[in-house]
């Protein structure tokens, strides 16, 4: 693309700016196209950005492509196209119409502004966290006239005059308490959480949290089939799974098609099939020839916590009585009956993993992320919601925010809050940890498990400064591995942007 082409030039179809962001159904319609874009910027780039370089996955088959191979090495290059930002500057342009424009229209609704201003924040709080330094545009690009080469600006500076404020109007315009699929009050309030534990202001993000705690529109879900509705997906043929649990078969089939639905779901970003655009999850993560696999650290660091054997999950916790249950059949006299037997482990495990309970079927480092879907399907069928913000997410971040502010008794409380909704055993305050650190440890491993496939992790350990204490002693043990250095841990700006704008330097780094 040349520089030219950095934004689209028309918001809307052929219709023009003079003609449009007239009436309020010209706003609304313009927002609207902001969702759009958002959608064409992180179909892909949610789960390549903000998990696939981080330890919940490795590298799958053979035919895993160079692209992909490069997040899960660490080894990024320049000429890796998912960090072009083409559609990424698309989304802030049409924030930045709506911005300019909706202020002049005559009885718009003032939440659209507050999305306006939302949106423009979530698009730049990605953008430093990606490439840590970007260009900036808080101004409309209307026409070709306008300059459009410009270098790039410190994160600090981006965050201080661009996303702190643009988070703080979008609370003050934002009337809506929640909604599944467009900024409202709940999910302003996540985006804000998420912002202030960055810059690790941790009073701050726990005064967020608590005032979207305090709208009270969200609650855990408390059952196996509740939690995995949240993400179910799956048009495959319907067939038994061979699961059941504690309370009935309520598992027993799959092949249900989209549920993606649940008291827990803040906002998610949604597809649809008459959508132009297709989603990307079956391409991530179910994909007949797989990219990625979940990667043998976190499967061992799942069954250690939770173990799978019978022996072993007594001993650790001999109150505590599994949710799942299988079929096993047996003799008596002759006679073949059918009974049910206890599956040990962490339930969500066997969820997210390719082959259900049946572990033999995939060895550790082999298996796929089976949360939005457990067959082969056709990918023109995808239309899986981006799940952004959970409920279950923004306890855990409370939680961390609590255990920094020295509050080690909410902190916990939190961690169980969400262990009782898993009906899984209680952690106690020795294995929670003796230090700060030891417990913020446990709150990412809390994390990492619960939100495994939903774009989080990489963030996570950039966030509390882990990624290079976590990440290479896996790399260093990976024969295509790259070890990261603090400069690696952004990413390279796509050559082609380079080209078209000479005022860009290259991530350091990276040649």
């Amino acid at each position: 693309m040349s520089c030219d082409n950095l934004v689209d030039e028309q918001p809307i179809s052929e219709i023009g700016f003079t003609e449009f962001w007239k009436t309020p159904n010209d706003a609304e319609n313009g927002v609207a196209g902001a969702y759009d874009r958002m959608q064409k910027s992180f179909k892909a780039n949610h789960y390549f950005w903000g998990e696939m370089r981080a330890d919940n996955f490795h590298e799958g088959s053979g035919g895993a492509t160079a692209n992909n191979l490069e997040l899960v090495f660490n080894d990024l290059t320049s000429g890796n196209d998912y960090f072009r930002w083409n559609n990424l500057y698309n989304l802030i342009n049409q924030a930045n119409l709506a911005i300019k424009y909706l202020p002049e229209i005559q009885g718009v609704n003032r939440s659209l502004l507050g999305e306006a201003y939302a949106l423009r924040a979530f698009a730049y709080f990605h953008a430093i966290r990606v490439w840590g330094s970007v260009p900036v545009f808080t101004d409309p690009i209307e026409n070709q006239n306008q300059e459009l080469q410009r270098p790039r600006t410190n994160g600090t500076t981006i965050m201080n005059e661009v996303i702190i404020p643009d988070i703080i109007a979008a609370e003050g315009f934002m009337e809506q308490f929640a909604n599944p699929y467009r900024f409202s009050k709940s999910s302003i309030f996540c985006l804000q959480a998420e912002v202030y534990m960055h810059l690790q202001d941790y009073n701050k993000a726990k005064e967020a949290l608590d005032k979207f705690e305090a709208l009270n529109e969200f609650t855990l879900t408390n059952s196996v089939q509740g939690w995995q509705n949240l993400f179910l997906n799956d048009i495959g043929e319907k067939i038994p799974s061979g699961i059941t649990t504690i309370n009935g078969p309520e598992l027993e089939l799959r092949g249900t098609g989209k549920i993606q639905s649940g008291s827990e779901l803040i906002l998610s970003i949604n597809f649809d099939l008459l959508d132009t655009d297709r989603a990307a999850i079956y391409a991530i993560f179910m994909t007949g020839i797989p990219s990625f696999y979940i990667s043998p650290a976190l499967e061992n660091k799942w069954r250690t916590k939770f173990p799978i054997d019978s022996t072993t999950w007594v001993n650790k916790y001999p109150t505590v009585a599994p949710q799942l249950t299988q079929k096993v059949s047996y003799t008596d006299n002759g006679v073949l009956l059918d009974s049910l037997a206890p599956v040990y482990g962490d339930w969500r495990y066997f969820l997210c993993r390719e082959g259900d309970i049946d572990v033999l079927s995939q060895e550790i480092g082999e298996a796929r992320s089976t949360k939005y879907q457990k067959t082969n399907a056709g990918l023109g069928f995808d239309d899986s919601d981006i799940v952004l913000y959970r409920y279950s997410g923004m306890k855990l971040l409370l939680a961390e925010a609590e255990n920094r502010l020295g509050n080690t008794t909410k902190a916990l409380e939190l961690v169980n809050e969400i262990r009782t909704a898993r009906m899984l055993p209680m952690v106690t305050l020795t294995e929670f940890g003796a230090t700060i650190d030891d417990r913020e440890n446990y709150i990412l491993d809390e994390r990492q498990l619960e939100l495994l496939g939903e774009g989080k992790r990489w963030w996570d350990l950039m966030r509390t400064g882990k990624t290079i204490e976590v990440m290479n002693p896996i790399l260093n043990t990976v024969p295509n591995g790259i070890p990261l250095t603090p400069q690696r841990i952004f990413s390279p700006i796509f050559d082609d942007h380079l080209i078209e704008n000479p005022l860009l330097e290259q991530t350091l780094g990276y040649n």
